[in-house]
């Protein structure tokens, strides 16, 4: 996620991009010709989508649409989706300074903010009543939701589990009955965070892994979680930069001083994560939930879904990240795709566009992108496909997602959060204590985050 303002960009600037848009691409339909019983041409209406092909996302507009049109015969209504190519932060600021914004398009839970206040994107308060969103948890709707107003559809979810070597955990001589307690234990938080700093310590020391921990892509706010440490305000709509912070500054410099972790922990990416999960090197791998299908693909076993099952129970076992605290309860964070109305679509296009976007999110659509992408379903209906019950470790740790938190959606959270990495980075690199790295955070904070947007406790 890049955080990025709007100013008054140059308009030949915005149109020389916009050359890349232009080629319309609109998906046909037999139908279009003629769908009504008295043969008239139907209405046609165009909807505008920025491709998105990860997964299955692409493809569920195209079924989405053939679903939709079945829907609109009788009112003699046709939808067409011309396809614009998908394309980064700062161009889609451009092209929406030169008038170009698509009406439908996806990016991070975490962009509503800028987007928001960009223009690029307008409210859609229809998900409050969406038969569609009924039971879903809390946390869904709050993520949905910006400043009293729908902003985005969530399109799917993943949590954060800790995957840990079970060999490794048998080379400590725990049980198979011990290593299957584990989550339960988390669960109710009589295993806690130094627990799992002491196994990983362990570990290493023993020379059964050549790492203690890994950590996905420098997300460290999972951890942050887990201290208490909540970053965001949503009533206020403000950062919080708290005290509690020097807590998870502690864990670091303890973890570096003992060898747990390196200065390299935040250069293991997933990618490269996963090929040495599976090769034992690493005792405890902080991911998201589609680490589960990276490992299938680093095990060679893309298509062995039988196969890799019965690898994963033999080698891996994974809990939430637990709390820092004995009694509390453990953590999971995430950080979803979402879909966005573009601010163009009026009041008369919208509720095409809301039907477009329901139909995506139809259960078995939704399994359809989990098989593809690794990702969970959203909805109460998608998670009772038998698809997804079949799928053990997807079923088992869906509960997660009912204590999720994301990224919140304000517009200053990525300065914000680079000053923490900062405080982190200098505990790794420099040898800084963890009150010296909290002081580093909050200077970074106070000069670059806006007063009135940060609570400085």
């Amino acid at each position: 996620m890049k955080k990025v303002t709007v100013t008054a960009l140059s308009v030949v600037i915005g149109v020389g991009l916009l050359a890349g848009c232009t080629t319309k691409n609109e998906s046909s339909d037999p139908a279009a010709a003629g769908n009504a019983s008295n043969g008239t041409k139907p209405k046609v209406v165009t909807i505008t989508v920025r491709e998105n092909t990860w997964g299955a996302r692409k493809d569920n507009f195209i079924e989405a649409q053939k679903r939709l049109n079945e829907d609109l015969k009788a009112k003699n209504v046709q939808v067409n989706i011309d396809w614009w190519p998908g394309i980064d932060d700062d161009e889609l600021v451009l092209q929406a300074t030169a008038g170009k914004v698509a009406d439908v398009f996806m990016n991070s839970s975490v962009d509503i903010g800028w987007e928001r206040d960009g223009g690029l994107i307008r409210d859609i308060d229809w998900v409050k009543d969406s038969s569609v969103f009924k039971g879903v948890p809390d946390s869904y709707t709050n993520i949905m939701k910006y400043d009293g107003h729908y902003y985005g559809v969530i399109q799917d979810m993943d949590a954060s589990p800790v995957f840990i070597s079970r060999k490794a955990l048998t080379g400590l001589g725990w049980t198979g009955e011990q290593i299957d307690g584990l989550k339960d234990r988390v669960d109710k938080g009589d295993f806690i965070f130094s627990d799992l700093v002491n196994l990983a310590d362990d570990a290493k020391k023993k020379k059964l892994v050549k790492m203690g921990f890994a950590v996905e892509d420098k997300r460290f706010e999972g951890w942050n979680y887990a201290f208490g440490f909540y970053n965001y305000d949503a009533d206020q709509n403000k950062m919080v930069l708290s005290p509690k912070v020097k807590d998870v500054y502690a864990f670091w410099s303890d973890s570096v001083k003992r060898g747990v972790i390196s200065e390299g922990i935040g250069d293991i990416d997933t990618d490269k994560a996963a090929p040495m999960f599976v090769k034992g090197e690493i005792f405890a791998e902080f991911a998201r939930t589609e680490f589960y299908q990276m490992m299938r693909e680093a095990n060679g076993m893309k298509d062995d879904i039988e196969g890799y099952n019965k690898w994963f129970k033999d080698n891996v076992v994974w809990i939430p990240v637990p709390s820092a605290e004995k009694g509390g309860k453990p953590a999971s964070y995430s950080n979803p795709a979402m879909i966005f109305v573009g601010s163009k679509v009026d009041d008369e296009k919208m509720p095409y566009v809301q039907q477009l976007i329901e139909h995506v999110m139809d259960p078995d659509l939704q399994i359809n992108h989990t098989i593809a992408s690794g990702k969970l379903p959203v909805t109460p209906a998608a998670q009772e496909d038998a698809r997804f019950k079949a799928m053990d470790f997807y079923k088992d740790h869906a509960y997660l997602v009912s204590f999720t938190r994301t990224r919140p959606a304000h517009p200053d959270y990525a300065t914000f959060v680079q000053g923490f990495t900062l405080g982190v980075d200098a505990i790794l690199t420099k040898g800084k204590s963890s009150e010296e790295a909290y002081e580093l955070f909050k200077k970074e904070v106070k000069q670059n985050v806006p007063a009135d947007h940060v609570i400085i406790q």
